[in-house]
């Protein structure tokens, strides 16, 4: 009988042991996920910032680019510019609330549990998304630009060629 009773207390001991390694690693998986969406929020939050910048360095180009354009074509103080500088200011307004909406890329985020950090992280793309659309946008506008000086460079030509024919 001694056996049998030996076998059972090995069996607790292993079943404790067994429990406490258990809770031992579910709780460092816990904190190894929350290290990995600190790792990713930190990361959206660095590229946000980057195509914030990005962006408004785009958006100055691109009003400088649609100026020229439309002062080459005779368009410098028409209802297109007017538009054009509408669509701009609307345009920068959003990035200022955008701008106003990012958290801050030193942030400290070791307080917040795995489903605050999900927002966060959520949030984050959102933003991204939104600037990225945006980019877009005005890599759409600079390329019409370039066709339109294309454009006028062909009719330049064209009118230079009709003349030294005369």
């Amino acid at each position: 009988m001694a056996d049998s009773d030996w076998t059972g207390y090995v069996g607790m001991a292993t079943g404790i042991f067994g429990a406490v390694m258990g809770f031992i690693g579910y709780r460092r998986s816990n904190q190894i996920k929350a290290l990995d969406l600190r790792l990713e929020l930190r990361k959206a939050l660095g590229d946000a910032h980057n195509s914030l910048s990005t962006l408004r360095a785009l958006v100055n180009a691109a009003a400088g680019s649609r100026r020229a354009v439309l002062a080459a074509k005779g368009l410098g103080g028409s209802g297109a510019m007017a538009a054009w500088h509408q669509m701009t200011d609307a345009d920068l307004a959003e990035i200022d609330k955008i701008a106003a909406s990012i958290r801050s890329e030193g942030a400290d985020f070791s307080a917040l549990s795995a489903e605050p950090l999900e927002s966060e992280i959520v949030a984050a793309h959102k933003i991204k998304n939104s600037l990225s659309t945006l980019i877009d946008k005005y890599h759409g506008e600079l390329a019409a630009d370039d066709a339109a000086r294309e454009q006028i460079a062909q009719t330049q030509a064209m009118l230079v060629a009709s003349r030294q024919k005369q």
